[in-house]
């Protein structure tokens, strides 16, 4: 039980590492930049700092791929985001939650290739609660770092290598595209192919149906399939979301969706179902959420426990 936790520790530390890592000039940048005179000023102040950091990060990495003479790496930037929460549950009141992703373009490589590390290796993975996304163990969390090559900013076709899902070693090629059928309705479609030195072949196919609504609300029917050569299965999900903006700076979304298993028969393995504030009125990259939720898991004799979750997430960069 204490080997995963080491794998992980070991990225959760690489991570601490890149983002204290400030650049020398980073305080003299946040002098030259004019802040709110607010009594919450070091907020900014303290966002400046750790965006500088994470650019001169990214400059000092893609220096390395730079030709010699060459001064493209100094364009370098990095863009992500940082999310803590508090999640507890009935039969789980200290469930936390944290989870990050970086993106760092490498202008030296003509920002074909772009480095990626998140806090998993599915990055179009939705951002329920740790209790729905570890019901499966094909889909825990696990670290991974990758570089994804995209032949254009407009490519519909897009190639990852790199380790993840408890330190293995990957290749992916992902395909996406969209299809509108009118005005207000679309498609969303993409498909995935990749290969894990342990889990050997798999591949994944989403579909995606958005209809907008009035005033900024939309309905959108999302399912999911991913199969797995291991186990020779197939998991399944379906979700259900509405959103409905409540000003310009919050939004409720309510989500229903249940997942299961095709071996040793078609079943269910989880329904969730929730209502999530968010709401970031202080400052555009700062969102606060509170989410109260109902989960019944396989594994609980799908037994209702009740939660609530509370986060704060930061953006950072360009995104």
């Amino acid at each position: 039980m204490k080997a995963p936790f080491r794998r992980k520790g070991r990225w959760y530390v690489f991570i601490l590492l890149i983002t204290v890592s400030t650049p020398v000039n980073a305080d003299e940048q946040t002098e030259n930049t004019p802040l709110p005179a607010a009594d919450d000023a070091w907020l900014d102040v303290w966002h400046s700092k750790f965006s500088n950091s994470m650019d001169y990060t990214a400059q000092q990495l893609d220096e390395f791929f730079a030709l010699e003479g060459s001064d493209n790496h100094k364009d370098a930037q990095a863009e992500g985001r940082v999310r803590f929460g508090l999640e507890p549950r009935t039969r789980d009141l200290m469930a936390t939650d944290f989870r990050f992703r970086i993106r760092v373009k490498l202008p030296a490589l003509k920002n074909r290739v772009e480095l990626l590390l998140s806090d998993d290796d599915d990055y179009t993975r939705r951002d329920n609660i740790r209790a729905a996304r570890d019901s499966v163990d094909h889909l825990q969390d696990s670290a991974s770092l990758a570089l994804r090559y995209q032949k254009n900013d407009n490519s519909k076709l897009s190639h990852r290598i790199g380790a993840g899902r408890g330190d293995q070693l990957f290749a992916r090629s992902r395909y996406e595209d969209d299809i509108w059928f009118a005005e207000d309705f679309k498609l969303d479609y993409d498909g995935e192919i990749y290969y894990y030195t342990r889990d050997q072949f798999g591949a994944e196919l989403g579909l995606n149906f958005t209809q907008m609504l009035e005033d900024d609300q939309f309905v959108r029917l999302q399912n999911r399939y991913y199969y797995r050569d291991k186990s020779t299965d197939w998991l399944w999900r379906h979700e259900l979301q509405y959103l409905r903006p409540l000003t310009d700076q919050s939004a409720l979304l309510y989500t229903f969706f249940v997942k299961g298993l095709t071996k040793p028969n078609h079943h269910v393995t989880e329904v969730y179902t929730s209502v999530r504030w968010r709401t970031n009125y202080r400052r555009s990259w700062l969102f606060f959420e509170l989410e109260p939720f109902v989960i019944w898991l396989k594994q609980e004799h799908f037994s209702p426990s009740y939660g609530l979750a509370v986060r704060f997430e930061f953006y950072y960069g360009s995104n």
